[in-house]
């Protein structure tokens, strides 16, 4: 039986995945482009004519 005297790495503190940062860094930018969206009047505008006539 190999035993070794090293616990395991606890999985939070561990160097992130290449996958996992560029998730990171893609969910960032599409929250920067939304919440840039939300800065235009005109956008909001047609955002809420645009709800309002599903109903």
């Amino acid at each position: 039986m190999n035993v070794s005297s090293e616990s395991p790495s606890k999985p939070g503190l561990s160097r992130p995945r290449p996958r996992r940062l560029l998730l990171g860094v893609a969910g960032g930018a599409v929250l920067a482009l939304v919440f840039m969206a939300y800065l235009q009047p005109s956008f909001m505008v047609d955002l809420a004519n645009r709800i309002y006539l599903c109903f």
